[in-house]
């Protein structure tokens, strides 16, 4: 994984995994950017940052080995170059777009395995063909930052960039572990609060793996700045000086509304202390943020 270095305020950024993820886990919803025909399109879906279900297996004695003899690729059987077994996960319908871009590129890869050329004596794949390529932003919103003119005004934030690669799923353990992961990210441990998942839904979803090229974290906290002015050139203060502060923003979750299609059901006591606990998080969060 490389930085996706910051061009202005550079001091706002970071480039680890976890400070990404943790963006990414506090968004319920991402913003997926690719190209259609040399177009760019851009779909909100659900991202999802986790190990690959299947890690261990990828970590075996036998995958160890042939990394160790030499594989240089930036993707080898499910793990990125740096060894690291942490990809986004997207799912959707087969029909989706962007799932029939990532179908169309598999199948000219595997095409493109027929059709390999000899260099040094080793066979060597044109990948590059068949890639889909894709940038996955989280964005919170903290706070509204106001300052005494027009040009100080902004937000506390946090942003999210990932840039990277993506490769279809077909493994059914891990379509069944991103959508318990899916579940969880809209309430946790809902998985085991409801029925289970129809094996006929788990056949519908297509799932991508994105393997992450790059990333960046920009962040802003704090008070506003007050911009200088030439009081010359601009005109004076107004006579009653403007406000400056920070007003707090947080995502609040509601009383839940019943939809009267289970009757005798409850609102669970871990539905109630989900609903809880995040408002309290997404609230103290942002409170902090306004003078840190």
């Amino acid at each position: 994984m490389q930085p996706a270095t910051l061009r202005r305020h550079g001091q706002r950024g970071t480039y680890d995994l976890k400070s990404v993820k943790d963006v990414f886990d506090d968004c319920f919803i991402s913003h997926v950017s690719y190209a259609v025909d040399g177009l760019p399109a851009c779909m909100p879906m659900i991202a999802l940052i986790m190990e690959d279900p299947e890690a261990d297996t990828l970590r075996s004695s036998e995958l160890g080995e042939r990394l160790s003899n030499g594989a240089n690729e930036d993707l080898k059987n499910g793990i990125q170059k740096d060894g690291n077994t942490t990809f986004v996960y997207l799912h959707g319908h087969p029909s989706t777009k962007l799932m029939e871009l990532v179908r169309e590129a598999n199948r000219r890869q595997s095409e493109d395995v027929q059709s390999t050329t000899e260099t040094n004596g080793q066979i060597a794949n044109n990948k590059s063909l068949g890639e889909v390529k894709v940038c996955i932003t989280a964005t919170k919103v903290d706070g509204l930052v106001l300052s005494s003119a027009p040009n100080g005004h902004t937000f506390n934030y946090r942003s999210a960039t990932i840039h990277g690669t993506c490769e279809p799923v077909s493994s059914k353990t891990t379509k069944h572990a991103v959508m318990r992961a899916v579940t969880q990210k809209i309430v946790a441990n809902r998985w085991e609060e409801v029925n289970p998942v129809a094996s006929m839904q788990v056949s519908l979803v297509y799932v991508v793996k994105v393997h992450i090229d790059a990333l960046s974290v920009k962040s802003r906290t704090g008070i506003p700045g007050i911009q200088p002015r030439n009081k010359e050139k601009d005109g004076p203060d107004i006579q009653i000086p403007p406000w400056t502060g920070v007003i707090p923003l947080w995502e609040e979750l509601g009383t839940p509304v019943d939809s009267g299609l289970t009757p005798n059901a409850v609102v669970s006591g871990n539905l109630k202390a989900y609903i809880e606990t995040r408002n309290e998080r997404q609230q103290a969060y942002s409170k902090k943020a306004a003078s840190s």
